[in-house]
């Protein structure tokens, strides 16, 4: 390869990466370069037909970064697509699964909707421009269906455990209100398929998961008929407070602590937030050290687990969670553990 071919690959993808984007080559001598380049051993890779990036660089960006990259490829291509549903809450700062981030979700205006790709799902969605709560924003180099109008089609085409990681997030994140979504999703009944589906699924949400895996979690427990636990319980410790995921109190007195922990915490950078993943591991073990100063049964589960739903049920019924209607379920409110006399002395 001639030097003037690689000082063009160089500035190229240098533009492409400072745009958070893949290189879509401009020239068929480009794309014939970056070719040659790609494959199992070579520096560049190929997310998706037409699009090349180094591979340094988008192994370091982890899933979720990879499909915005994808997305910031798109939008560069069509810019008058409108991501929307999944899409734009990933592009909104949502904790989308994993499952739900391909296809890519595009909105359109008028005009077929073609049949779906390994990349791109089109929907044809009727969005009013003069209306503040329909016009399309640009967020994080992405041109995206509002909140409201987000958080409404990602419920309607999702589960409701996949569902309910939008409708937390929506809620504890961006401060959606019951009445902001309850008014906003009811001028669509009868426009719009599985309005009521994404009502009965946003009524469900308390906004207080920090992580997709706790949200899928609460959905399978809800499923499940089991007790309800608190969330996000501030235990206290000499010269700090920290928080547990979960915590139930059975009617016997008996205190358990859930936490969500799993690979998605330590390699995601959205979630580890500038962390190492040696970092997370730590801070995930000091936790663990806290905990085990109190007489409480601590489950650990992990995001793969709450998602696969068998073993996060074999696991609530190894440890004691109660179902609804057991004698172990607290007839009233489920009170907070008394830290201090389950302190271990």
């Amino acid at each position: 390869m001639s030097e003037k071919v690689e000082r063009e690959l160089q500035a190229l993808f240098a533009e492409a990466e400072a745009r958070g984007a893949c290189l879509r080559p401009p020239e068929e001598r480009i794309r014939a370069a970056c070719a040659r380049r790609s494959g199992e051993d070579g520096e560049l890779v190929s997310p998706a037909w037409g699009l090349y990036a180094r591979r340094a660089w988008w192994s370091e960006l982890g899933y979720s970064g990879q499909t915005l990259a994808l997305m910031r490829s798109l939008q560069a291509a069509h810019p008058d697509w409108v991501f929307c549903g999944p899409s734009a809450a990933l592009a909104l700062g949502c904790d989308v699964s994993y499952s739900q981030q391909r296809p890519i979700h595009v909105a359109l205006e008028s005009g077929s909707v073609s049949a779906p790709t390994a990349l791109v799902r089109r929907h044809r969605l009727a969005l009013d421009p003069d209306s503040a709560d329909e016009r399309p924003l640009w967020v994080r180099g992405l041109r995206v269906t509002p909140l409201l109008r987000t958080t409404l089609d990602s419920l309607r085409w999702m589960s409701f455990r996949e569902g309910m990681v939008v409708a937390d997030w929506a809620m504890g994140a961006r401060g959606v209100t019951w009445l902001d979504f309850a008014e906003y999703a009811y001028h669509w009944i009868g426009s719009c398929r599985g309005v009521k589906s994404a009502l009965s699924t946003f009524v469900r949400a308390t906004g207080r998961a920090e992580s997709g895996g706790e949200s899928i979690a609460r959905a399978v427990m809800i499923e499940r008929s089991y007790l309800l636990p608190a969330q996000q319980v501030e235990v206290p410790d000499p010269g700090r407070t920290f928080r547990v995921d979960f915590v139930w109190v059975r009617a016997d007195g008996r205190v358990i602590v859930g936490e969500c922990d799993g690979l998605r915490k330590l390699l995601d950078p959205e979630i580890a937030r500038g962390r190492t993943p040696q970092q997370v591991l730590l801070d995930q073990r000091k936790r663990e050290g806290l905990i085990t100063a109190y007489d409480v049964s601590v489950l650990r589960f992990t995001y793969e687990e709450a998602a696969g739903v068998t073993e996060l049920v074999q696991k609530l019924d190894l440890y004691g969670v109660p179902r609804l209607g057991s004698p172990l379920a607290p007839a009233g409110p489920m009170p907070l553990p008394d830290w201090g006399r389950l302190l271990r002395r």
